[in-house]
């Protein structure tokens, strides 16, 4: 509205500014585009967007320039052509998966995957009509076998949680395209620079942005990374369900992803020196991590991973009694769920992201009472040994 308008001083409140144009503005960060709709020159343009014809913004669950650019981003990063992010790792793979699975089709998953997408294949796609089996990503002749007629995808994840096993994404990979089915693949303990699934023929990488990408613990969100023609399968399950991003999350996460190698190079360096300590501790009976020469994975993990992670877990000698007295007696180290954070984050599996397996599920996979998972942060090494030290004491 310009200065001298005719309308009321009551119509200027709600118009004054509107529609500034910020065309000729540049700055060396992204602004937050917060914002539900748009406006059009005329009614011409407008239907142009609207379907198709022409470049443009329509209504924010469509698309939003402050989410594009972190969609760039993340494709950049990733290796990828395009990219979604979503309101959440879980509204990610819930659309990845039913943009290639209908009632009747069939997946094949890694047993060792996060608990809420365990609970979210076993019970809610199972609701859907769309069936699971789940298979030790270990053993790829069990991989084999599992497959059907109508398998239409394979999920895995390149580290497991909390468990830190390998998996084969290559041989994986492999096996998927010679039965015709898309092979997804959640990268959240392995963000770039440590792997790039896409760069081993994966269709789609997945992300909980909560996690490493945002590296704060402030936001929730998600992300599917790949081809354009795999992204465009994707994209109206993010539309009509509506498992939107927020442009101000959007914008925390483009500002997270700027400090992530930095970041994931002190996580990786810290891990490794807690995971030696512990390694020595006579009150862990073992130590799981990427990154020490006596995981049976070692010289795949060194061929295959550019770095470690900053993720480790441990048995502490005693079971769930023995593992609260550690959890509670820790002051630096913060018990809490979520991992990535700068700050190190401990938490117990059993009780927490395994909740909804019995007890008998989790103990085939690893998934002890007495099992603590560490997400190391970036701060003293020296501080999160004597922290450790002084609550196994």
């Amino acid at each position: 509205m310009q200065k001298g308008s005719k309308w009321s001083i009551q119509s200027r409140f709600v118009h004054s500014g509107a529609g500034f144009d910020f065309s000729k503005v540049r700055t060396p960060g992204t602004p937050i585009y917060q914002t539900s709709n748009y406006l059009y020159e005329d009614v011409e343009s407008g239907t142009d967007v609207l379907v198709g014809k022409s470049a443009g913004y329509i209504y924010t669950r469509y698309s939003n320039p402050t989410v594009d650019v972190l969609n760039q981003v993340l494709s950049d990063i990733e290796g990828g052509e395009d990219a979604l992010s979503f309101g959440s790792g879980l509204a990610a793979i819930s659309a990845a998966v039913l943009a290639h699975c209908k009632p009747g089709d069939h997946l094949v998953a890694s047993s060792l995957i996060y608990g809420g997408t365990y609970h979210l294949f076993q019970e809610q796609m199972a609701r859907l009509g769309i069936e699971t089996t789940f298979v030790d990503p270990t053993r790829i002749e069990q991989v084999e076998k599992a497959i059907k007629s109508n398998t239409r995808i394979l999920y895995a994840e390149p580290l497991a949680n909390p468990t830190l096993v390998s998996t084969d994404i290559f041989q994986w990979t492999v096996i998927a395209h010679q039965h015709h089915c898309k092979i997804l693949v959640d990268n959240t303990f392995t963000p770039p620079p440590i792997f790039r699934p896409l760069d081993a023929g994966v269709d789609l990488v997945l992300h909980s942005a909560t996690k490493y990408l945002g590296g704060h613990s402030d936001l929730i969100g998600g992300a599917v990374i790949g081809s354009k023609a795999e992204i465009e399968k994707v994209r109206p399950h993010l539309k009509y369900f509506g498992g939107i991003i927020s442009p101000f999350v959007a914008w925390l996460l483009l500002r997270g992803v700027r400090t992530l190698g930095v970041r994931l190079e002190r996580q990786c360096n810290n891990a490794l020196q807690i995971a030696q300590f512990l390694e020595k501790h006579p009150k862990i009976s073992k130590v799981n991590y990427a990154g020490l020469p006596s995981n049976p994975q070692y010289d795949f993990n060194r061929r295959h991973f550019n770095g470690f992670s900053g993720m480790l877990s441990f048995k502490v000698k005693g079971g769930f009694t023995a593992a609260k007295k550690v959890m509670q007696k820790l002051q630096l180290i913060q018990f809490t769920v979520s991992l990535g954070d700068v700050a190190s984050l401990i938490s117990h599996p059993a009780s927490t992201s395994h909740v909804y397996l019995t007890s008998a599920e989790r103990a085939a996979i690893g998934v002890t009472d007495g099992l603590l998972r560490l997400s190391v942060g970036i701060e003293s090494a020296d501080d999160l040994i004597a922290d450790l030290e002084t609550a196994l004491s």
